[in-house]
């Protein structure tokens, strides 16, 4: 047993102190200006630090957004948090090729294991020498289709998507067996989220296929197979560990009410290994809360701003720290 990640893992708990609670929570909720809003982040923490002018939200979770990911950096050690920090690059190339098939500029303070210039560069066909072959291979295709005429939003979030989680799974080697688990079940709800998303649109069989993502424990046939019957899924599915899931959003398809319990489960892998300060899953599980903390907060701000229900900012909310 390695004892590389105990020092980080002492200061995680320490840290985890500060993460918000759902009494903040509540607080923030029953705001009904962003005036108020805005003072009660900063007592909960967020932007402690910078000098933030009034009502600046934009710079409040960009900053925290920034920290989350330099705490990432910093914990790094043998590289067994790159799987995770990877995500951000990949989400940076999806508007990186956006901006370039759009001819408008993308610039991104969050960066993971490689810098936006290059992906630029890449695209432009005059760099990009040091970035993964799988963001490689991806961006060649994208240009493909981009002279082909056949280059849509959606085919570069599913290009760069396959891509990545390729990626992915190639690094969890170096992360754990918790982390393994953690994508591989990551990808399974993303074709489950798909596939209900498919069916409640009407759209064709190919609009799922086109999107589908290798390297999750359903197979492709489980959903193509379940098709035309949503009781033909749920017998599919019955014998997985996404039976009670899926019974209870198959027939009402509602998808917001899916997106949070996703989250909560993937959370929960890392958080029933909160107390193992010999493995990175201290680390990952207040990496991933702090990014559900601006997830909600970011969340209701805008409701705050829209004068939305509370109610109804509520049933997007997901779970944190009591």
């Amino acid at each position: 047993m390695s004892d590389k990640f105990v020092y980080q893992n002492a200061r995680i708990k320490h840290m985890e102190s500060k993460l918000i609670t759902s009494q903040s929570v509540q607080r923030l909720i029953e705001c009904t200006t962003t005036d108020d809003a805005f003072k009660v982040l900063l007592e909960m923490g967020f932007g402690s630090g910078i000098p933030v002018e009034t009502n600046d939200f934009d710079t409040l979770f960009a900053h925290e957004e920034e920290n989350a990911v330099a705490l990432l950096k910093e914990f790094n050690v043998s590289d067994a948090l790159n799987a995770f920090l990877v995500e951000i690059d990949y989400l940076n190339m999806k508007s990186v090729f956006k901006a370039h098939a759009t001819e408008t500029d993308f610039s991104s303070t969050l960066v993971g294991l490689y810098d936006v210039n290059e992906m630029k560069a890449l695209i432009d066909g005059v760099g990009g020498e040091n970035l993964p072959q799988e963001m490689k291979d991806a961006v060649a295709y994208l240009l493909e289709l981009e002279k082909a005429e056949k280059l849509s939003p959606r085919i570069i979030d599913v290009t760069i998507d396959r891509a990545m989680y390729k990626h992915i799974l190639s690094l969890v080697k170096k992360s754990g067996n918790l982390a393994k688990r953690y994508y591989i079940k990551k990808i399974d709800y993303l074709n489950i989220l798909s596939f209900l998303r498919v069916k409640k649109l009407s759209l064709p069989l190919d609009f799922f296929e086109k999107g589908f993502i290798e390297g999750g424990t359903l197979d492709k046939d489980v959903f193509t197979s379940a098709f035309d019957s949503m009781e033909k899924f749920k017998e599919n599915t019955k014998l997985t560990e996404f039976r009670e899931v899926i019974e209870k959003t198959a027939d009402t398809q509602n998808i917001v009410a899916l997106e949070v319990a996703i989250d909560n489960d993937l959370l929960k892998i890392f958080r029933d290994e909160f107390n193992d300060l010999f493995s990175i899953a201290p680390i990952v599980s207040y990496y991933l809360t702090k990014r559900t903390e601006i997830k909600l907060t970011k969340l209701i701000v805008a409701g705050i701003k829209n004068h939305v229900d509370p109610q109804l900012i509520r049933e997007r909310m997901r779970e944190i720290y009591a």
